[in-house]
């Protein structure tokens, strides 16, 4: 499978700002953004059956991605008087590709028990240019994963697994730009070229139950993360505070989480899931920063309708508990979300959703060091509505997904 895909983002903001302590003029800013990533990616598989009764995957996969940013901020005492600052423009290319080899060969042990293992190796490369700034930076690394698996059949309707797996997270090429970029008067954001991939190896220990249409899962979990993202704040001077992401010595989370989906009645089915986890970072010496530990939690829950064959209706919502940084905590959030779809002929349907229908999602970040406190409140309140029709072309329609994507309008098909 080859797949191109382009993405093209403009936005524009204004801003003022008056100062009252200590007095002074008012501050008009105008900023302006323009993303355009180009991604490449190939995919190839392998398969052949063995004649113990097992399977052989063998593949190769290609992921090459360019973006290229350009960040304009404006400045003046009057809204019509902005003229550019140099220093706070920039211009940012980069392009991360990615080599994978993978294979994977599982087969059964005896009646109830089955095996698989795998492993993938992957060589990244990396190179960022600020073109504004004239700085440059690169990354190139090979690294192996495994994984392997045991599942064991205690009915026909109950299995226990355990696994093991090491997994990568790398970051946005974005993540990497140096450019300190402008937030507001006293706060500045940058990325981190010397940023390194967070690695996890993850143990858990699985419990399945299937019922007729109900699904339970329990899952114990103990997943120890080297390098995990963090983001730290650090003093510029004169009351500016500069964002940036940094590495953890480590993070280790330990819990369980349970998933149940089914169906509560002949036209409505539910899917849910909580998460509980006793967190513990390592801070790894990161300036005003600290080890910390807590247990923390999230959870999500949506309930399909279907009243009638032509008509399916969607209410979802999430919850994400506190989290853990090495200066302080991010507070707890969540949205609530709607979608439906209306069948109006074999092909074509018409999709609205509504994201954030209560309009309340919103964000409290504290820092707390030796040397300063600093409390960021973002009311962002991402309420949207989307209403389209898509249209299936060819002769055998799929049939439509159940989840809404709320993240952006219903595209077409």
């Amino acid at each position: 499978e080859l797949r191109y895909d382009r993405n093209l983002n403009e936005s524009e903001g204004q801003s003022r700002t008056q100062f009252l302590t200590p007095a002074g003029p008012d501050l008009f800013e105008r900023s302006a953004q323009e993303t355009d990533q180009a991604t490449l990616g190939l995919t190839s598989a392998y398969v052949r059956p063995t004649a113990d009764g097992g399977r052989v995957r063998l593949g190769y996969e290609l992921n090459d991605q360019r973006p290229d940013q350009e960040t304009e901020l404006r400045r003046g005492t009057t809204a019509g008087g902005v003229t550019i600052v140099p220093g706070l423009s920039n211009r940012f290319e980069a392009r991360q590709t990615v080599h994978a080899l993978y294979g994977t060969w599982e087969r059964p042990l005896s009646e109830k028990l089955s095996a698989q293992a795998g492993l993938r190796l992957e060589q990244a490369d990396i190179e960022i240019n600020d073109l504004t700034g004239g700085l440059s930076a690169s990354q190139d690394y090979f690294r192996a994963y495994p994984t392997g698996h045991i599942q064991y059949a205690l009915s026909d309707t109950q299995s226990l697994r355990a696994s093991y797996s090491r997994r990568i997270q790398r970051p946005q090429p974005a993540q990497l730009n140096p450019f300190v970029s402008y937030v507001d008067p006293l706060n500045r954001s940058s990325g981190n070229p010397d940023l390194e991939p967070q690695e996890t190896d993850s143990f858990e220990a699985m419990w399945q139950m299937r019922s007729g249409q109900n699904f339970y899962q329990v899952t114990a979990y103990l997943r120890d993360t080297d390098k995990a993202f963090t983001q730290v704040v650090s003093d510029l001077g004169g009351g500016v505070l500069l964002n940036r992401p940094e590495n953890l010595g480590g993070r280790r989370d330990t819990g369980v989480e349970v998933t149940a989906a089914g169906r509560l009645h002949s036209t409505l089915r539910y899917n849910a899931g909580f998460n509980v986890f006793h967190q513990e970072i390592d801070a790894g010496g990161l300036p005003g920063s600290s080890d910390r530990s807590d247990t923390l939690a999230s959870g999500r829950v949506s309930l399909n309708w279907q009243p009638t064959p032509d008509d399916f209706l969607q209410v979802s919502a999430f919850w994400q508990g506190e989290q853990l940084l090495a200066q302080g905590t991010r507070e707890a959030g969540g949205m609530l979300n709607l979608g439906y779809r209306r069948k109006l002929t074999e092909k074509l349907s018409l999709n609205v959703t509504a994201r954030d229908i209560l309009n309340s999602f919103s964000t409290t970040t504290i820092y707390q060091t030796p040397a300063f406190r600093e409390e960021l409140e973002q009311d962002i309140r991402l309420r949207a509505f989307y209403i389209g029709l898509s249209y299936a072309f060819g002769s055998s329609p799929r049939r439509q997904p159940e989840q809404f994507d709320f993240s952006t309008g219903p595209t077409g098909m």
